[in-house]
């Protein structure tokens, strides 16, 4: 029990952050990403990155915040300084029993919302934040169903939420439902890959729409798809892949999970080993125990 123990601490998987050089036109016409990667603490990993803010100081990011001491995400805020990328704060909002992830942003009449992803808690709620006290405040509960990676968008006309509801084939359209007060399915759209989820916002850029998509065709969060969304004869359409990326950090060569824009600013996460070279060295020395039958 003991060596499986340690088998899993050396083989576990973390996470990064970092802001893309040249914002969104770097992701769409470039084939190489220039990165400021932000200083990572030792004690936990930080992921599903979404900015909240930017100052001539200060980039303010709503994060999955993973402990290793507690094994599960709850929600923070962090203050990055733009020229050290260090941490200057990281203040805790949301802790749940249940994991916690995916903090998306929702602007609307001055207000700020976000609605992380709590598929073990079996719904989707909405909290207010207050940018004065650092805060969340409960607001309602906006889905009933068990849902993945969530994001509301009205750049089609109308409240929808695109989501994950069954797997990674299929991108699920919520409708909002004025009588009941909450999301509801309204359309599923299929893939032949596992590239439906969503790894970020709708975006829109050069007058058209697109979506980040997680593409985990590989290993889970192993790249990003970036897939063109728009309405075609009444319908919502998920045209072509327009752009696939993939993790340049060689510390954190496993994937590329998240992608959202602010005000300018692109952010990412990417992953890798929390041990280094020792943990890919481990994972890889039990993988050939497995296939020799040792």
């Amino acid at each position: 029990m003991y060596i499986k123990q340690l088998i899993r601490k050396y083989t576990e998987q973390n996470w990064a952050l970092g802001f893309v050089r040249g914002g969104m036109h770097s992701i769409m016409e470039s084939d190489h990403l220039d990165v400021d990667w932000v200083k990572m603490p030792h004690d936990r990993w930080l992921a599903d990155p979404f900015v909240l803010d930017v100052t001539n100081e200060e980039i303010l990011l709503f994060v999955e915040d993973f402990g290793y001491d507690i094994h599960k995400g709850v929600i923070s805020l962090l203050h990055i300084n733009r020229f050290s990328m260090e941490i200057v704060s990281r203040k805790v909002l949301l802790e749940k029993p249940t994991h916690l992830s995916f903090p998306a942003i929702l602007r609307k009449d001055g207000h700020i919302y976000i609605y992380p992803e709590n598929a073990q808690g079996g719904r989707l709620d909405m909290y207010e934040f207050s940018a004065e006290k650092e805060e969340l405040t409960f607001v309602k509960t906006i889905c009933d169903d068990v849902v993945w990676d969530s994001y509301i968008t009205e750049a089609f006309g109308e409240p929808l939420m695109c989501t994950a509801a069954k797997n990674d084939y299929q991108l699920d359209i919520y409708k909002w439902n004025d009588k009941k007060e909450k999301f509801v399915p309204y359309l599923q759209i299929e893939s032949e890959l596992p590239n439906c989820r969503l790894g970020g916002a709708v975006f829109e850029y050069n007058g058209q729409y697109y979506y980040p998509a997680q593409e985990n065709s590989k290993t889970y969060g192993g790249a990003i798809d970036i897939k063109r969304i728009n309405v075609k004869d009444g319908k919502l359409k998920v045209e072509d892949v327009v752009k696939h990326i993939e993790s340049s950090n060689p510390s954190y060569p496993l994937g590329l999970h998240t992608l959202n824009e602010y005000n300018g600013v692109v952010v990412i996460d990417v992953k890798g080993y929390r041990y280094g070279m020792f943990g890919e060295f481990v994972f890889k020395l039990v993988n050939l125990k497995k296939k020799l039958k040792i």
